[in-house]
């Protein structure tokens, strides 16, 4: 006779550990442990059905206190005709998870793109893909397999971790409430980090007359004409530092027009993709800005101070960002600039770009550090997606310490590139 005891399955219960819980309670209420688990589990056998949940705990005692708690919950379920056990599916912890993110957002605590981003990736991927899924089957396969489908349409790596981020905070928030253990182990996404596409002194020459043939010819894209605000947005842009996201939401009174001893505006966007604090522009923006004002009072286009900066008259700022977009992108066709000549693609965004590049190279002793909290960035996204420039030009880095004037950016204006200094509060 073989004294060897049969494999037990990692689900099964500790034999010994097994213990009803005293003080009158039903024997078919228990405590146990799993060999696949640390923590202490309950179980009872309600209406010919087992219903079982961890508690979250090592210490004995607290799972009995656990035990006593859950016994209560389940029979006033039983009195209310409730179910005794709610399915913990994908879906649910789904929805759970845009309630809680949504209050969240109503706080200030997060910015109101965060859940239109994820309904948006629930409604046109995640869903019809887990729909159906109890969160505790879904394993790394079964993640693999969902990148794989969404992969198809040739997403870009940053754009497929912000999947696998979202699933990442659905199967999180699971694991807070007790319905799994633990988390699956998660594929790794390599982000192949690319320069950031912007435009060269004779680019911007070529792009800034390119806008002015098109307003003397009016051109119209989807029935648009392409005007003076288009040719205002390229310069304001490369002399604020602003994304496209905080063009298409930003208010007059968001502007602030500073002039002294230095003379900027002082933009405080209401919200933005990363920190929000306020931008300090370069000189040359506070004449486009009064010349934008000017082109709506002539226009008789809204300028308020609760009126948009740009394209006012629409009121949907989806839509008048997809217009800048459209037309921004005809200008680039009809100056052969839609790409690098690395072959990189340009677009609204290199604008931007333009603007912090135009500081590293046109600057002098540039502090990073003030530079990327003008930004709106950290001195690591600098260093990675914008000083490559500077590589094979000088023997040192012009960013080194004694090369660097700290706490305050010698700044230079884009067209004039009369420098001035100023300091970030």
């Amino acid at each position: 006779m073989s004294n060897i005891s049969p494999v037990r399955h990692r689900s099964v219960p500790i034999t010994d550990s097994i213990s009803t819980i005293p003080g009158g309670y039903p024997n078919k209420l228990i405590i146990f442990q799993l060999p696949a688990s640390p923590f202490w589990w309950v179980r009872y056998y309600s209406n010919r059905k087992i219903v079982k949940k961890s508690t979250k705990t090592t210490k004995k005692n607290e799972a009995i206190e656990f035990a006593k708690k859950f016994y209560e919950d389940t029979l006033l379920r039983e009195r209310n005709l409730l179910p005794i056990s709610q399915s913990p599916s994908f879906e649910k912890f789904a929805s759970l998870l845009i309630d809680e993110q949504e209050q969240l957002i109503s706080r200030g605590e997060r910015s109101k793109k965060l859940n239109v981003n994820d309904e948006q990736i629930l409604k046109k991927d995640m869903l019809p893909f887990f729909r159906g899924f109890d969160v505790r089957g879904v394993t790394h396969q079964h993640i693999n397999k969902y990148l794989a489908k969404v992969s198809e349409r040739d997403l870009k790596g940053a754009t497929l971790k912000t999947h696998l981020n979202l699933i990442r905070k659905i199967l999180n928030l699971a694991e807070r409430e007790g319905s799994i253990d633990r988390l699956p182990k998660f594929p790794t996404i390599k982000i192949k980090d690319g320069n950031r596409t912007w435009f060269t002194d004779a680019d911007y020459k070529l792009l800034k007359q390119t806008v002015s043939d098109a307003i003397k010819k009016k051109i119209n894209v989807r029935g648009h004409l392409i005007t003076d605000e288009m040719r205002l947005l390229i310069t304001f842009m490369v002399n604020t530092f602003l994304r496209p996201s905080d063009i298409k939401n930003l208010r007059n009174r968001n502007i602030e027009i500073i002039e002294g001893e230095n003379t900027y505006l002082r933009i405080s966007p209401e919200e933005s993709k990363t920190i929000n604090t306020p931008i300090v522009s370069m000189e040359d923006a506070v004449g486009i800005y009064r010349d934008l004002v000017a082109l709506h009072t002539k226009t008789k286009k809204p300028k308020g101070l609760e009126d948009f900066v740009f394209l006012p008259e629409i009121k949907n700022r989806d839509f008048a960002l997809q217009t800048l977009r459209r037309q921004f992108e005809e200008l680039l066709g009809r100056a052969k600039l839609k790409r690098t000549p690395s072959g990189e693609v340009r677009t609204l965004y290199s604008l931007r770009h333009t603007s912090i590049m135009f500081r590293l190279t046109k600057g002098d002793h540039i502090d990073l550090l003030t530079l990327a909290r003008n930004a709106r960035t950290s001195v690591d996204m600098i260093e990675k997606f914008y000083a490559w420039v500077f590589h094979g030009i000088w023997t040192s880095s012009p960013f080194e310490t004694g090369h660097s004037v700290h706490g305050k950016l010698i700044n230079r204006s884009v067209a004039t590139l009369g420098s001035f200094p100023f300091t970030l509060d």
